[in-house]
C-alpha cells in the first residue's frame, strides 16, 4: 500500500474510534486517549484495517480501488478532524480558565464534541463498508479469522498487564 495511503487509512481508524472526551476509564484512560493497558491503537473495529488490508493479499485492481476510496473520503475526514481538534480544544479552553465552572457550564461545547465525533464514527463507517465492499469472500473470512486471532492477543496482553487485581 502507498505511504499516503497509510496515512488516510489512519485517518479513518482514528475516526472509528469514538471516545467520549471526558470520559474517565476503569483502566485509566482519561480525556478521550487511550485506556491504559489496552492496545495503543485502541479498540476500535477500525484500529485494525491496516494490518488486515496488509495480510488480506490485496490485487493490485483492488488496492487501486481502495486508494480510490480513501481519496473520495480523504477531505470529508480531515475537515471533520479540523473541526473536532477546534472543539476539543474550546472544551479545554473553558475547562481550565480561571474562575468556578460546573458540568452544566460544559455541555454545549461538550455537546458540539460529540456531535462531531458522531460525524467522525459515520463518515468512517461510510469509508470502511466502502472497502469491505471490495474484498471476496475468502478475503473477508481471512479478515475475520486475523480479527479474532488479534483480539485473542489484546485479551491476554491485558491479562499480563493487570496481573491479579482482584
Amino acid at each position: 500500500m502507498r505511504p499516503h495511503t497509510l496515512a488516510r487509512v489512519a485517518l479513518l481508524l482514528a475516526s472509528l474510534w469514538a471516545v467520549p472526551v471526558l470520559a474517565h476509564s476503569p483502566h485509566g484512560g482519561f480525556m478521550g486517549g487511550p485506556p491504559m493497558g489496552d492496545s495503543m491503537m485502541g479498540d476500535g473495529p477500525g484500529m485494525m484495517l491496516p494490518l488486515i488490508l496488509n495480510r488480506s493479499d490485496l490485487t493490485a485492481a483492488q488496492r487501486d480501488q481502495i486508494h480510490q476510496i480513501m481519496d473520495a473520503d480523504h477531505q470529508a475526514l480531515r475537515a471533520l478532524f479540523k473541526q473536532l481538534q477546534a472543539a476539543n480544544e474550546d472544551l479545554a479552553n473553558k475547562l481550565f480558565a480561571p474562575g468556578k465552572i460546573q458540568q452544566s457550564d460544559l455541555t454545549p461545547q461538550v455537546q458540539h464534541v460529540m456531535q462531531l465525533r458522531q460525524q467522525l464514527m459515520e463518515q468512517g463507517l461510510k469509508t470502511a463498508l466502502a472497502i469491505r465492499a471490495v474484498l471476496t469472500p475468502e478475503q473477508l473470512a481471512k479478515t475475520a479469522q486475523l480479527k479474532d486471532r488479534l483480539q485473542q492477543l489484546r485479551t491476554e496482553m491485558r491479562t499480563l498487564l493487570e496481573g491479579d487485581q482482584q
